[in-house]
């Protein structure tokens, strides 16, 4: 794995995990890191977790007294890996299972300038992953973009200097475009997002559902393809932040990030219309919609400062 190996450490973050997937996800991961850290926002099975951690010196556990939201979490294992002395973090959803060679596949793209090395992401709803390598697109290329097909937090291999310099990640946003707007910081700053399609991170999004729809999309690498819309299934609860922290996306960064500063608003109407056309549920999901709307044009959001855009 290199001279990198000895500073990358991987991070989980989990809430009510299901168990046997846990347990995959610490397997996949284990041997491809020197250590990793866990950060529980108050699960109901965290005696479980505890369990099946507790014969592993390398796993360390942070359990939160209540569900302080992903992006909380996250800044927690961001902090926890830098007072160990680690660089970078291979940050997971309690789900995700990474491929052999995952990690040296991403460390190798690493350098000074880089903020994020990601994988490429196979969701397990979308395709049969009983032979997951044949999936690899083997395409590396920066991505360029903060939101639209960009780079997640599960399978992120992310640099805590980096981390550190734009501000960590937004903890108002407790949960969705956490990642995004943490993308979006990187790239005003001059990092650069890597994606590789030479490994492979099994993932999963949601409850999602093909649907009917093909349209003609361009990928981050600049390809026109044509490709399926899927509906996700995620709860009301969810749907909430999804409309509400795209608002705040959009006022964070007006007027410094040119035509794209927009590019979380414009996703809400088309996530409207694939819920109520295709999703369970729709009245209660369309009205947390509407109010996460409301909420978000209501609420105070100051607007990023750029601070350097020639990250050291």
């Amino acid at each position: 794995m290199g001279s990198f190996c000895k500073k990358i450490c991987a991070g989980i973050v989990t809430f009510n995990p299901e168990i046997s997937r846990l347990s995959e996800n610490i397997d996949t991961i284990r041997n491809q890191v020197d250590a990793i850290f866990i950060v529980d926002n108050n699960s109901n099975n965290i005696n479980i977790i505890k369990k099946i951690i507790s014969k592993d010196s390398g796993i360390k556990l942070i359990c939160n007294n209540q569900n302080r939201g992903i992006a909380t979490a996250l800044n927690q294992l961001m902090k926890a890996a830098e007072d160990w002395k680690y660089s970078y973090v291979i940050t997971l959803d309690q789900d995700s299972v990474s491929t052999p060679g995952m990690v040296s596949e991403l460390v190798s793209h690493i350098d000074m300038k880089t903020g994020i090395v990601s994988p490429q992401i196979v969701d397990r709803n979308m395709v049969d992953i009983s032979n997951w390598d044949s999936c690899r697109d083997n395409k590396v290329y920066e991505v360029h973009q903060a939101a639209r097909k960009g780079i997640i937090t599960s399978g992120a291999l992310t640099s805590i200097e980096a981390w550190k310099h734009v501000g960590g990640f937004d903890d108002s946003f407790f949960i969705d475009y956490v990642d995004y707007d943490f993308n979006k910081r990187l790239l005003l700053e001059g990092y650069r997002l890597i994606r590789t399609g030479r490994t492979i991170l099994i993932h999963e999004c949601g409850n999602m559902q093909a649907t009917p729809l093909v349209v003609l999309r361009r990928s981050q690498n600049n390809k026109w393809h044509f490709e399926r819309f899927y509906s996700f299934g995620h709860s009301p609860f969810r749907c909430y932040y999804k409309a509400r922290n795209r608002i705040l996306f959009s006022k964070k960064y007006a007027g410094i990030a040119g035509p794209m500063q927009f590019e979380g608003a414009i996703q809400i109407i088309p996530q409207i219309i694939l819920t109520l056309l295709f999703e369970k549920n729709r009245k209660e999901k369309f009205k947390s919609f509407i109010r996460g709307i409301i909420d978000g044009c209501k609420q105070h959001v100051d607007k990023y400062v750029v601070m350097n855009n020639e990250c050291e």
